[in-house]
């Protein structure tokens, strides 16, 4: 009897062990399971985080050198992807400079302080095509905007110009001129001067804004062919008699880049092209 009970003891004590021991490996092959399964899963998230990253990276790389080696394509494709297509593309070929020249800028400087003149409220297709188009191109940048008519303005002002600085008046006069610079501070990186095409109108901007302009940065002046034309010849300013010609001036400018073995002139350099040109300060 005493033997039985001993026996039943035993087994009593084998089965509680075995019980025990099978929870524990049940236990420790879920805990393995569970860890492998948790690490497989974060693999595949650090994996699809490195292709997102790799696919950014590629992404910016491509934006960089478009906006460095072929900006021509990347202003026009922009251009005559917009509506209205300005110009600019269209009756001129001014990609060409811009392109070149304000494209790499702005991926040096993206919050670039940018002042184009002429809102092109006379053009047929409307006001605002060149205001569109530097949005889409330039959306860090401090855009403003200088437009002859008021009126004008205030109609697109909560449209196109919506995120816009606005400036108005004549660009041919000297007091509206130091207006525009005290309003908006001055210091810009880029002066696009695209207003009346006068050439004392052009001129008279251009002694007023250059100075404001700063180092390293760009004046476009569009449009120049006419400014031999008797029409573009009758406007005069207190600083610019009708017989100057923009043209014939900028050739002056030439000399001093080519003669200035002293570098004391302020110009960097000077790209002309069909129909415009744009000057580049020393930094």
């Amino acid at each position: 009897m005493v033997w039985l009970m001993v026996v039943c003891a035993l087994a009593s004590y084998t089965a509680v062990v075995y019980v025990a021991a099978y929870h524990h490996a049940l236990t420790s092959n879920s805990d393995v399971h569970t860890s492998c399964g948790c690490a497989h899963i974060q693999s595949d998230v650090e994996k699809k985080e490195d292709m997102i990253e790799q696919h950014t990276d590629a992404k910016k790389e491509a934006e960089d050198h478009a906006f460095l080696w072929n900006g021509e394509r990347l202003y026009l494709e922009a251009a005559k992807s917009s509506t209205p297509v300005t110009d600019k593309v269209t009756r001129h070929v001014y990609q060409i400079m811009y392109g070149r020249f304000l494209l790499p800028y702005y991926h040096r400087h993206p919050t670039m302080k940018m002042l184009e003149i002429g809102l092109g409220c006379n053009m047929l297709y409307g006001p605002g095509a060149s205001v569109y188009l530097h949005k889409k191109l330039f959306p860090k940048a401090d855009l403003w905007e200088a437009e002859l008519t008021k009126a004008c303005v205030e109609r697109h002002r909560n449209g196109i110009l919506n995120g816009v600085q606005i400036l108005t008046g004549s660009q041919g006069n000297n007091t509206v001129l130091d207006r525009w610079i005290q309003l908006s501070g001055g210091d810009f990186d880029v002066v696009i001067d695209d207003g009346g095409h006068r050439n004392c109108e052009i001129w008279t901007s251009f002694q007023k804004l250059w100075p404001t302009v700063k180092p390293g940065g760009l004046y476009f002046i569009e449009d120049m062919q006419v400014a031999k034309l008797q029409k573009y010849r009758r406007f005069e300013s207190s600083t610019c008699n009708r017989t100057l010609i923009v043209p014939e001036k900028l050739k002056e400018f030439m000399d001093d880049p080519i003669y200035d073995v002293k570098r004391v002139s302020d110009i960097k350099f000077i790209f002309c092209q069909s129909e415009a040109c744009v000057l580049g300060k020393k930094e």
